[in-house]
């Protein structure tokens, strides 16, 4: 009697371990493999924050990669990109940095990927009323018009709003104005963040006082207010070469001429880990054009609607605005994942 009670208990024992078995392998077929995250460039300007935000909510929700943001300033920009400590830059304005460029898309450590922006035009700026009133078209007229922009905290010279710190364009702004001989009529002077000189230009515009600076599109600032760009000598490949090879080596500072920034298509850019760690990801990546006028109109209406640094709302926005757009970006699964989780979006 013993016996058959003990034999009854193993069998009951061995029926619940082979269910718990059961399960747990189930339960491991059922469950998801983590994906590794995708580390993204982070250059600390609105484009590239809408951009990025469209970029992370596509990967996220429709492909289900986690995601982080790393801001970067150019220099550091580069050597991450290079060596792979990141994935992924939104907006890579290769123009400004051609050597590295040359080298790198060569060794193949790094690769464009679609034309983002149709253009990135880069330019020196006034508001166009000041360019009607007081008869200002080229970069030259501006010599003669320096009292109109005066530096407050040195009233003897004019100011120039630049860029921020630790971007490339920074250091070409610098020596273009040396280049054009405005050096002895302005001081330049350069923003800690790119929100500084937003709020520098932007404050002129609002104020109606004159403002000389730097900016480039798409912006929200180029749409809000009307500005002038002045015009330069046209771009020559041999010209800008030269004032590129200054920013590295200071010993061909001044350089005897400059011309305006070439205009060219803006990629997606990644390093080559990214094909191996998520290529599904880079065939989305590889179809993603959004073109100058629609970052423009996303980064008005993210202006209009105050969502300040908030910019998942604006790539909400963007999302449920261009529907037939990233449509084609994205697999079947993808675009149905990312519907149902724009569904749920207050």
């Amino acid at each position: 009697m013993l016996f058959t009670k003990l034999h009854w208990k193993q069998w009951m024992f061995l029926a619940i371990t082979l269910v718990m078995v059961v399960s747990l392998f189930t339960g491991c077929g059922e469950a998801e493999e983590e994906k590794p995250t995708i580390l993204i460039a982070d250059n600390q300007y609105q484009s590239i924050w809408i951009e990025n935000a469209i970029a992370k909510y596509i990967i996220e929700k429709g492909y289900g990669y986690p995601t982080e943001e790393l801001i970067l300033d150019t220099p550091v920009l580069l050597l991450s990109l290079s060596n792979g400590e990141i994935h992924l830059c939104m907006e890579m304005w290769h123009q400004n940095y051609v050597e590295w460029w040359e080298e790198q898309t060569t060794a193949g450590n790094i690769e464009p990927l679609a034309l983002i922006l149709e253009g990135g035009p880069q330019f020196f700026m006034i508001p166009q009323w000041v360019h009607e009133e007081y008869n200002i078209n080229t970069i030259d007229d501006m010599k003669d018009h320096w009292e109109l922009f005066k530096d407050p905290e040195d009233p003897t010279k004019g100011a120039f709003i630049n860029s921020k710190i630790g971007w490339k364009c920074t250091v070409i702004n610098e020596i273009k104005l040396e280049a054009y001989g405005l050096t002895d009529y302005y001081n330049i002077l350069t923003a800690g963040s790119a929100g500084a000189a937003d709020a520098v230009l932007m404050g002129a515009q609002k104020k109606g006082d004159p403002v000389f600076g730097y900016y480039w599109a798409p912006t929200a600032l180029m749409g809000m207010y009307d500005w002038y760009i002045l015009e330069e000598p046209e771009y020559d490949e041999e010209v800008w070469a030269k004032v590129v090879a200054a920013v590295d080596d200071e010993s061909l500072r001044p350089v005897d001429e400059a011309c305006e920034y070439p205009s060219q298509p803006i990629p997606i850019c990644i390093h080559r880990s990214l094909r191996d760690i998520a290529p599904d990801v880079v065939a989305m990546l590889d179809k993603m054009v959004i073109g100058l006028d629609r970052i423009n109109k996303t980064a008005a209406w993210a202006e209009e609607n105050q969502v300040g640094d908030e910019w998942d709302i604006a790539a909400i926005w963007f999302l449920r605005e261009y529907d037939s757009l990233w449509k084609t970006w994205v697999t079947t699964d993808a675009y149905n994942k990312i519907k149902d989780a724009l569904a749920k979006e207050e």
